[in-house]
């Protein structure tokens, strides 16, 4: 897919109206600190499906000194299907694709884009939760139901660690715990087992723990049993999917990536896993995805960077990175143009 152009008013401080056509290959998006680089991006994302950046509010998306009380942003896509996005920021944003409102779960999967937003070298060497929300991606684009299934089950979670902070008994809500919880712990190792088969053997190894022989569901089921009783005391389930990571492992030493990379290898790790990721988008959704870095190549040498424009170059797919200045070091024409956010 292709973002061939957008459209932004009142968001945020990219001014009244801003009007960008993209091309093809890679897009730079340049300015200093606080041109409204990011911002950019964030529209972006909402047009891909992906909501508001964390911690962001809706109203915060509008100009600050504007007279009107919403944000509009708009893209024209083409590739695999032509379609127009529209995006009416309020209190709430209301997604419509052709004039037809369309939710975050179906825009995902009618455009699939990839994040990569500054600090998400956690993904490597932060906590299990990065990690998490890696893989969660992944499931939401190819398992309609899955966002509303995680939405649930943190719903049923909130649910029970209330009643155990009562003294109450949570059994209640067992049963929804432990289908909610299975069907996510299984779907995500149906996916990361998909994911694995694209990386190149021999270099990097990827497992979901804790490692488990049954459904997801039983499992569940069997270690609320054994937990019960620290549960009550931990005022808290002491298992579920909200306890998943993936190890990821040097294949020829079993030393975790965290440990035996270098900052500047773990942001190559990362790319090579996000390019992965889109290869199985692409086999799957059958849609070349739309890739959004923020300050990608920050913490790279020169052969880095050289090395991450080869690697993005040879996908072929639309990618947008945001830069203080030009990012690689080449003279080449890189099929993008440089945009400065004044």
């Amino acid at each position: 897919m292709k973002i061939d152009y957008t459209i932004a008013k009142n968001f945020r401080n990219l001014g009244p109206e801003l009007k960008i056509k993209w091309e093809p290959g890679i897009n730079l998006i340049l300015g200093a600190n606080g041109s409204g680089k990011t911002n950019l991006l964030e529209s972006l994302s909402i047009l891909t499906g992906w909501g508001v950046f964390p911690h962001t509010r809706n109203a915060n998306l509008i100009t600050w000194d504007s007279d009107t009380f919403n944000a509009f942003t708009a893209a024209q896509v083409s590739g695999e299907e032509n379609f127009t996005i529209t995006a009416n920021i309020t209190s709430r944003i209301t997604l419509k694709l052709n004039d037809k409102t369309i939710s975050n779960t179906d825009l995902r999967r009618s455009i699939p884009s990839i994040i990569f937003l500054t600090g998400s070298t956690n993904l490597i060497d932060g906590s299990p939760a990065s990690r998490r929300l890696f893989l969660d991606r992944l499931c939401a684009l190819f398992i309609p139901v899955y966002a509303k299934k995680l939405a649930d089950f943190k719903y049923i979670l909130r649910n029970r660690i209330a009643l155990l902070k009562k003294g109450r008994s949570p059994d209640v809500t067992t049963e929804l715990f432990c289908q909610l919880g299975g069907f996510i712990m299984d779907k995500r190792r149906q996916v990361l087992s998909h994911f694995k088969n694209f990386i190149s053997q021999g270099k990097y190894n990827f497992e979901l723990l804790p490692a488990i022989k049954t459904s997801g569901e039983e499992y569940l089921h069997d270690a609320l049993k054994y937990y019960s009783s620290r549960e009550v005391h931990a005022m808290h389930p002491l298992c579920g999917p909200n306890y998943e990571d993936i190890a990821i492992t040097l294949c020829n030493s079993s030393r975790p990536a965290s440990e035996a990379l270098s900052r500047g290898q773990k942001r190559r790790l990362i790319l090579y896993m996000i390019i992965t990721a889109g290869k199985l988008i692409s086999m799957i959704l059958k849609r070349e995805p739309v890739l959004l870095f923020d300050d990608l190549t920050a913490e790279l040498d020169s052969e880095g960077r050289r090395w991450t424009y080869q690697e993005l170059e040879k996908t072929k797919w639309q990618v947008f990175i945001t830069a203080p200045e030009k990012p690689f070091d080449t003279a080449r024409n890189f099929g993008g143009i440089n945009f400065s956010v004044s």
